[in-house]
């Protein structure tokens, strides 16, 4: 019983409407889910709406992008929040980056202020329009590539971490096609909020 009152006290921490001034980071459970050995869970290539692929792992599907937020910093002048300070979103990014080696070997940073006529221009184009400040990235599979994005500016509260699930031809070199128009990548802390809200409101005795 206490455990489960922990889970859903770290769920209300990293999702609930404070989050968006605190600042909120994926629960243990959330960040164990998407860590595991054997790869991705089959739910994110399977989602087509916004949604959860568990109680601790929102998604936000952009079009042929998956973006499992990670974790935001919050406003710089808000009260302490342990669960979210920029050591542990460090912390959460080098784990990040290990289990993207474990799943695919070495990472490979990609360029965002290259300009390119291909398909990895393009994405990195919708990239600084969401404004990313770094994309380490990987081909996960023959048709599968991730990318680790970091985006915004922890002074300006605006920084957040996420991991892309896109197609391997916008951040593979070998499997680069020609450039490819509307990819749109941006996504908000506030749309992970509505998500948990809906859902809690949605679990409530009398709620549909």
């Amino acid at each position: 019983m206490n455990f489960d009152m922990d889970l859903h006290r770290d769920a209300a921490f990293a999702f609930g409407p404070a989050s968006l001034r605190t600042g909120g980071l994926l629960p243990y459970e959330g960040r164990a889910f998407i860590q595991r050995d054997t790869g991705l869970p089959p739910a994110v290539f399977d989602a087509e709406h916004d949604g959860w692929l568990s109680a601790d792992n929102p998604i936000l599907v952009r079009g042929l992008v998956r973006i499992l937020p990670l974790a935001w910093q919050g406003v710089p002048s808000s009260e302490y929040n342990a669960h979210a300070e920029a050591g542990q979103i460090a912390k959460l990014a080098s784990s990040m980056q290990s289990t993207g080696m474990h799943w695919a070997g070495n990472w490979r940073v990609l360029e965002l202020e290259e300009r390119r006529e291909d398909s990895i221009g393009s994405y990195t184009a919708a990239l600084r329009a969401a404004g990313a400040t770094r994309a380490d990235c990987w081909t996960y599979s023959e048709t599968v590539g991730i990318a680790l994005v970091w985006a915004g500016f922890e002074d300006e509260g605006t920084m957040s971490l996420a991991l892309h699930v896109v197609p391997a031809s916008w951040v593979s070199e070998r499997r680069v096609t020609k450039s490819v128009r509307g990819i749109d990548v941006r996504w908000s802390w506030s749309e992970v909020i509505d998500l948990y809200t809906t859902r809690i409101d949605a679990e409530a005795p009398g709620g549909s």
